[in-house]
């Protein structure tokens, strides 16, 4: 009787441009004070046009502005129109990252062929569904979220403000890594995931992923991870024990050959207010610089995941009560980062 055995081949071969699937999460726009700045200012609530802690606008312009930009950059790729099974947008509870996602999704997916409801002055308008929690998200408001055991830790300053920026990041990198591997099996029917958060979610992410330039998040900085059609082919072969060469070229071997294509991962940062598609930073991961390939990310990423809110407080409390800065401790180094406006 034989025995047959399963191989897998990986033939690592550059990228090519196709993406396949976005992660796009970005800052809200420009917003109004949360109050009277000192008692003698001139520019009371009233000056602001939607009151306290609300966006500008200059934030609804600034939002317009980047919803232009996702759509000149993916229009023929993964946002030609919007589609909700194929598309979410998801923001935090607080009212300007709502908004600030409906002016995105308007300028981003005008309405299209039998979309389009009226031929007035709503004719580039459309409802999109924003999808929201209702409360502090742990991925979205990473610093609303409130841990009990590290609240109640007196440990050196500097460690603790490392500890809570990368196992906030770790909640992130870990919904977002799980999603980005839906996406390359096709099991996830989504091809885009956009978020609406704040300056904390942008400035933890960076910071997990070791990306960070140690610089603040302008108002609707956005960063973008793409899944890109890759060369890195895949070849199954069946083969013969003891047999010394795969007969990868018969025509006999071909029926038990199988291929596939994984997904390369890309990030981009556009911090700027640019319309231009092009106007954008490439980041490159440690360990996993050009061409990274999914599996290579996933890997990488390993240490900084957190799978649960219970897990992100254990990761605290072991960051703190070691005495030392732990896996997620890395790249974090300034108390002003960690503020959320």
């Amino acid at each position: 009787m034989k025995i047959l055995y399963l191989f897998h081949c990986y033939l690592l071969l550059p990228c090519v441009a196709e993406v396949e699937f976005l992660l796009a999460v970005w800052r809200h726009g420009d917003r109004a004070p949360e109050s009277l700045p000192y008692p003698s200012d001139p520019y009371n609530e009233t000056y602001w046009p939607r009151g306290w802690n609300q966006l500008t606008n200059v934030g609804i312009d600034q939002a317009t502005k980047l919803g232009k930009f996702l759509r000149r950059r993916y229009q023929s790729s993964v946002l030609p129109a919007f589609d909700r099974k194929k598309i979410t947008i998801r923001a935090s509870d607080a009212d300007r990252a709502i908004e600030t996602a409906q002016c995105v999704a308007t300028a981003l997916f005008p309405p299209d062929g039998l979309q389009v409801w009226n031929e007035g002055k709503y004719r580039f308008w459309q409802p999109i569904p924003i999808r929201t929690n209702g409360k502090p998200d742990p991925m979205l408001r990473p610093s609303k979220i409130q841990c009990p055991h590290y609240q109640r830790i007196v440990a050196d300053e500097r460690l603790k403000i490392e500890a809570d920026i990368n196992a906030k990041a770790g909640y992130m990198i870990n919904s977002w890594s799980e999603s980005l591997v839906l996406a390359s099996q096709h099991i996830n029917p989504k091809k885009a995931l956009l978020y609406s958060s704040h300056d904390g979610t942008l400035t933890a992410l960076l910071y997990g992923l070791g990306i960070s330039n140690h610089q603040l998040i302008p108002y609707t900085a956005c960063i973008m991870i793409e899944l890109h059609t890759g060369n890195n082919v895949k070849v199954s072969f069946i083969s013969i024990p003891y047999l010394s060469y795969f007969i990868t070229h018969s025509s006999q071997s071909r029926k038990y050959t199988h291929k596939s294509y994984e997904l390369c991962l890309q990030i981009y940062f556009r911090n700027t207010t640019s319309e231009n598609p092009d106007d954008v930073h490439e980041l490159f991961v440690p360990g996993c610089s050009t061409d990274c390939h999914l599996s290579k990310f996933i890997k990488s990423v390993t240490g900084v995941r957190v799978k649960s809110l219970e897990h992100l407080e254990d990761v605290r409390h072991q960051g703190h009560s070691h005495g030392n800065i732990t896996p997620f401790c890395r790249y974090a180094n300034r108390l002003s980062l960690v503020r959320q406006p």
